[in-house]
Formats: C-alpha cells, sequence, structure tokens
C-alpha cells in the first residue's frame, strides 16, 4: 500500500501542476458553516435592551459578543427592508442576527453619539472612535466607519484590542529561522524595514511587538499612525491629517528635526514618503513601515516602480517581511485525518523546494477540526502568521545595484534562511497548526 501511495504521488508531482493541485483539494474541502449558541445569546440579550430602549447597553451587549466569539470587526449592512448583523471572525464574515430599520436607527444614533460623529449628516462618510468600558480594570477602543449607501447607512465598526497588540515574538507563529532574522532587527542601529501584505494581516501587531523590543530609555522612539490604534507607552505617537496638509511626507520630514531614533511611519503610500524614510535611513536612523504588496518578491518590484533608484535601495532597505493569515485548527476538536493523494503531493513537492526530500511525506500526519462550540463549530480557533523574510546581505545589495531583477535575489536569498509563504504554511500544517486548504485558500 505504501508503495502504491508513493507510486501515485510521484506520478502526481509529474502530471500535476501545482494550481491543479490547489483547486483539487479546495474542491474536496468540506464547508462548515459558522454557528454558535452564543450568536442567540448576543441577539436574545441586545432585542431586549432595544425593547427597553437602552441603546447604551444593547450596543455593550454587541462589542463584548464580538469579543467572546473572536471577532476584529462589526458590521452593520442595511438593505431594503432590515438590517444585518456580522462578525469577522478569523478573517471570515459571520451572520449573527438581523436588526428592523427602527432598531439600527437607535443602535446608530448611539454609535455616533459615542464616537462624536455628527448625528445630522447622513450624506458622506464619517470616521470616529470611542472605548468601552468591559471591567474595572480593561477598555476597549472601537473604531467607526459610517458609508452613505442607497438605503441608508452602513457602519464598520473595528475592535481595537490593546490587550492583544503588544505579544512577544513566540506569539508571532514565526518558524525559527524566520524568528532569528527578527531577533536580528533589534540590534539594528540603521536601515529601512518594511512590514508588507494587505489590510488585516497583523502587520501593526508585528510592528508594535518590534517597537516594543526596541523600545528601551536610551532611545528616542516616534511613530507617524493614519490612525493612532494602540497608545504606546514611553514611545511619542503622531497621526496624520490629510485636510490639515499633515500627510506623511510632511509628518516624517517634521519627525526628523525631532532627533529620533527609531522611526514607524504608518504606511509609505507614494514616491516623496519613500524617497524621505530612505533619507532618514542612511543619515542614522532605523524606520519601520509597512507597504501593500503580496510577497517579498513583489515588494522589490513596488519599490523601482514607486521611483527608487536601484543603487538608494541597495543602501536602504534592510529587511522584509511579508505575511498573511492563516485559521488555527480548533484544539479542543483537533483530530487526525486521512491524507489525499494530492495532499501528498503538494506536500512533497514543498519539502522539495526547500531540500528536505528525506522527508518520507507518508509519515507525515494531519490534522484537522470537526467542530465543537469553542470554536463556533467551524473547525477553526484563532490565526496563524505564515511569513517571507528578506534579510539582505552584500551578495543581494550588489544584485540589486547591478540592476538584478526579483527573481534573482530571491534565487541568492534562497540560499541563506529565506522560505516562502507557501512553504511557511505547509511546515505549519505538518507542524498541525492549519490544514492545507487553509494555506491554499488563503496563498
Amino acid at each position: 500500500m505504501q508503495q502504491k501511495t508513493k507510486k501515485t504521488s510521484q506520478q502526481s508531482k509529474k502530471n500535476i501542476n501545482t494550481e491543479e493541485l490547489k483547486n483539487t483539494i479546495l474542491s474536496q474541502e468540506e464547508k462548515k458553516q459558522y454557528y454558535s449558541s452564543k450568536f442567540e445569546k448576543i441577539e436574545a440579550r441586545v432585542k431586549e435592551n432595544l425593547k427597553n430602549q437602552n441603546t447604551d447597553e444593547a450596543l455593550k451587549d454587541i462589542t463584548i459578543g464580538a469579543m467572546v466569539v473572536w471577532s476584529s470587526d462589526i458590521h452593520y449592512e442595511l438593505f431594503e427592508k432590515d438590517v444585518r448583523v456580522r462578525f469577522r471572525i478569523d478573517g471570515i464574515l459571520v451572520d449573527i442576527f438581523d436588526l428592523t430599520q427602527k432598531e439600527y436607527k437607535w443602535i446608530l444614533e448611539r454609535l455616533k453619539y459615542s464616537a462624536w460623529l455628527k448625528l445630522n449628516i447622513l450624506d458622506i462618510p464619517q470616521d470616529g472612535k470611542y472605548n468601552v468600558k468591559i471591567d474595572e480594570e480593561k477598555k476597549v477602543d472601537i473604531r467607526v466607519s459610517t458609508l452613505p449607501t442607497k438605503y441608508w447607512e452602513n457602519t464598520v465598526c473595528r475592535i481595537l484590542d490593546s490587550w492583544k497588540t503588544i505579544i512577544d515574538f513566540s506569539d508571532l507563529w514565526f518558524f525559527w529561522t524566520s524568528e532569528r532574522m527578527i531577533q536580528k532587527i533589534i540590534h539594528k542601529k540603521t536601515g529601512l524595514v518594511l512590514v508588507t501584505w494587505p489590510t488585516g494581516s497583523w502587520k501593526t501587531t508585528t510592528l508594535y511587538t518590534m517597537l516594543s523590543k526596541l523600545n528601551t530609555r536610551d532611545k528616542k522612539i516616534i511613530t507617524l499612525e493614519d490612525p493612532i490604534e494602540y497608545e504606546l507607552p514611553w514611545i511619542i505617537q503622531s497621526e496624520v491629517k490629510e485636510k490639515n496638509w499633515f500627510s506623511f511626507e510632511t509628518g516624517l520630514k517634521a519627525i526628523l528635526r525631532q532627533d529620533p531614533d527609531i522611526i514607524m511611519v504608518g504606511e509609505i503610500r507614494d514616491f516623496e514618503t519613500l524617497m524621505t524614510a530612505t533619507n532618514a535611513s542612511l543619515t542614522g536612523h532605523l524606520v519601520l513601515s509597512t507597504l501593500h504588496t503580496k510577497s517579498a518578491a513583489e515588494t522589490l518590484d513596488r519599490i523601482l516602480s514607486m521611483g527608487l533608484k536601484p543603487y538608494l535601495m541597495a543602501a536602504a532597505l534592510d529587511t522584509i517581511i511579508a505575511q498573511r493569515l492563516v485559521r488555527r485548527i480548533c484544539p479542543h476538536c483537533k483530530k487526525e485525518k486521512e491524507k489525499t493523494i494530492e495532499e501528498v503531493a503538494i506536500i512533497s513537492w514543498m519539502m522539495e523546494e526547500i531540500g528536505m526530500k528525506s522527508l518520507w511525506t507518508d509519515n507525515i500526519k494531519l490534522y484537522e477540526g470537526i467542530w465543537c462550540e469553542h470554536c463556533n463549530n467551524s473547525g477553526y480557533l484563532w490565526r496563524v502568521g505564515l511569513y517571507e523574510i528578506i534579510s539582505l546581505n552584500e551578495n543581494i545589495r550588489n544584485i540589486m545595484r547591478s540592476g538584478g531583477t526579483s527573481e534573482d535575489i530571491i534565487r541568492e536569498a534562497r540560499n541563506g534562511d529565506l522560505i516562502t509563504m507557501k512553504e511557511d504554511g505547509i511546515l505549519k500544517a505538518i507542524q498541525w497548526h492549519t490544514t492545507i486548504e487553509e494555506i491554499l485558500r488563503v496563498i
């Protein structure tokens, strides 16, 4: 039986490309619907408080309920006859309950009042922030965004729980080679460090965690953010205000006159900000920032397309951290699953890519979550990070200066500690943290 599996998996690697493997594996995945008795309890409490016209408690019940089920965002989506309340749980939007338009009007008025938004403005977007007192020691910030729509105003609330933001590197789920590269950043004096990938992929968490390690009393750290999401002790934080002509570019120039050692720029959006950050890193500062790209390799192409000269990029850039989040298998209902031929084939192919040809795929175990109340019957609970990190060495810098392509740079980085994001995901799957399906769905 083992010989048959090996022969079939080898034949699969030769005859099936990775895209076909991905489509086959995802088509075989059993889709689980998020559901929990907690959803019904949240709805019952909210409806009861709204019936008594206690909108303050109703809003608090929605917020605390969202936190109980590990939600990052609360969505109020308005349709012709009703309003749907949805929570983003582990990156997936989940329907929780419906409100009548009258009930939503009460909630929206309380939201606007709490976030210092104008109650009579309905035809332009508004942004605000307020906090909810959870207990005697803990408050949670809520960032509110309204959007005029055909029927009225949609609202999205982002939960900013600072207690979960600054964590240890070990809690960010770095593979040991990646963690080693991250630890080296803590001892850097100068250079440009970029964290990339889309919104909601823990870029802020990674940056704040690095800042917490860099934050010693002999260093001055200044951040420029849009907006300030969490307050950091002993760090000077400044917020961009575009309407007052205080942009990332002008703010960064002002920060350089404040004699900082370390600068964190929330996002590099244009050539001017990129150039100022580059010059800052070349004149004795460690600069941390973010860029919206899909991979470490694409970051290099994006920087060049923004107009930065290759020799400047080679001199300034120190590290690129590309990251993405996948759902973690629920530890309460985890069990071993039977591997498919396609899963064996793709694992074997990935192992060979990172030089682990001696690893017998037949001996690898894969796990999945069945369902339970802890994970809202989804099989997943919380998320883990996947990373792709390029730490520049002299060989890579020489390739940049000579006009080499991003493929040349990646090829050289492979001679060091680089593992791609998909390979990091496969390694986490065979360590039973997530599933092959989840990795292929996200990347």
